[in-house]
C-alpha cells in the first residue's frame, strides 16, 4: 500500500467514527511520514501526562528537583477519575519517581497533579516551546480539567466527592476541556514529534529517555494503538480519554524498526468501545504500511 493509499484508508476509517480524527506517524529509520489532519488542535486529556513527564526529567537533569524527593499525599490533594492513590490513606510519602510510575502505569490523576504542582504548568509550556512543539499547552491540571468537564468551579477548594459523582453521571457541558483552543491541547504532529525526539534520544539524556520509554511500556491498556497489532508487538504509549474523546500516542517497535504515532479523536458520536476499535484499525493500517 502506498502512503497515498494508507492515507485514504485512514480517512475512510476516520469518517466512519462520525467524529474528527487526527493522525501523525513517522518511521524513525527512513523518515517516512503519514499525516491526516495532523496540524489541527485536539484536547489531550491524559496524554498531557507525557509532556509533564518529559519536563519532570528535564528538571531533574538541571538539578531543579530530585526524583527521590518525597511528597506527602493528603486527603485534600486527591483527584477523582483514574488511579489508585485517591483510595490510599492520608499521609503517604511517595517519591517523585513513584508518582511518575503511578501517573503513567495506571494514569493516576492524583499522582499527576502532585507532579503538576511540583513542576508547574509554565515550565511544561516553556519546555515544549523550546523543543519547537508550540501547540502543546497545559492551562489546566487534571483536577481543573475534570471540573471544567462537569461545570464545577475549580477555583474553589475541595469538591472531590461531587466531582466523582458528576463524572460518573457524565454531567455538565464539557466546558473549556472540550474546546481544542482552550483545553490542555496539542496537534498530532507535535505529539508525534515529541515521541520521535524521545526514541532518538535527541532530548534530555539517553538514560532519561530510556526511563520514559520504559514507563510508557507499562501502560495497562491493550486497546487503540496496540489493539490489533500482531501478538508480541512492543508498544510504549499513553492513552487519554474523556467524554467523546479518545487519544493514544506512542512508539511501536515494528520488526524493521520503531515508529512514532499519535492518534487523536474528538467529537465522537458513540463515545463507547467502538471508538477504541476504530483507532485500533487506523493503527493497524499504519503498522502494515511501515512494517510491510
Amino acid at each position: 500500500m502506498t502512503l497515498t493509499a494508507v492515507r485514504s484508508e485512514i480517512e475512510r476509517l476516520a469518517d466512519a467514527t462520525g467524529g474528527i480524527v487526527g493522525v501523525a506517524a513517522t518511521q524513525l529509520a527512513t523518515g517516512r511520514h503519514i499525516g491526516y489532519r495532523e496540524g489541527e488542535l485536539f484536547p489531550t486529556a491524559s496524554v498531557i501526562k507525557l509532556p509533564l513527564l518529559v519536563t519532570l526529567y528535564e528538571d531533574a537533569i538541571a538539578g531543579r528537583i530530585d526524583l527521590s524527593e518525597r511528597v506527602t499525599y493528603r486527603e485534600d490533594t486527591k483527584v477523582a477519575g483514574s488511579g489508585v492513590l485517591q483510595f490510599l490513606d492520608d499521609g503517604l510519602n511517595p517519591t517523585l519517581r513513584d508518582l511518575a510510575v503511578l501517573m503513567m502505569s495506571v494514569s493516576d490523576n492524583t499522582a499527576t497533579d502532585l507532579l503538576f504542582h511540583r513542576v508547574g504548568k509554565a515550565r511544561i509550556e516553556s519546555t515544549m516551546g523550546r523543543l519547537g512543539l508550540e501547540s502543546i499547552r497545559a492551562p489546566f491540571d487534571i483536577r481543573e480539567m475534570l471540573m471544567e468537564l462537569v461545570d464545577m468551579d475549580h477555583t474553589q477548594p475541595g469538591g472531590y466527592d461531587e466531582l466523582r459523582n458528576l463524572l460518573r453521571l457524565s454531567a455538565g457541558s464539557g466546558g473549556r476541556s472540550m474546546i481544542p483552543e482552550q483545553a490542555d491541547r496539542t496537534t498530532p504532529a507535535d505529539m508525534c514529534r515529541l515521541l520521535e525526539l524521545i526514541e532518538s534520544r535527541a532530548i534530555l539524556d539517553p538514560e532519561s529517555c530510556t526511563a520514559i520509554i520504559e514507563l510508557l511500556k507499562r501502560i495497562q491498556s491493550a486497546t487503540r494503538i496496540p489493539g490489533l497489532l500482531p501478538k508480541g508487538t512492543v508498544v510504549a504509549h499513553k492513552t487519554g480519554s474523556y467524554r467523546r474523546l479518545r487519544n493514544d500516542v506512542g512508539i511501536v517497535y515494528a520488526p524493521n524498526g520503531p515508529y512514532a504515532v499519535a492518534l487523536f479523536a474528538r467529537e465522537l458520536v458513540r463515545d463507547n468501545i467502538d471508538d477504541d476499535a476504530a483507532l485500533a484499525r487506523i493503527s493497524l493500517a499504519i503498522y502494515e504500511e511501515f512494517a510491510g
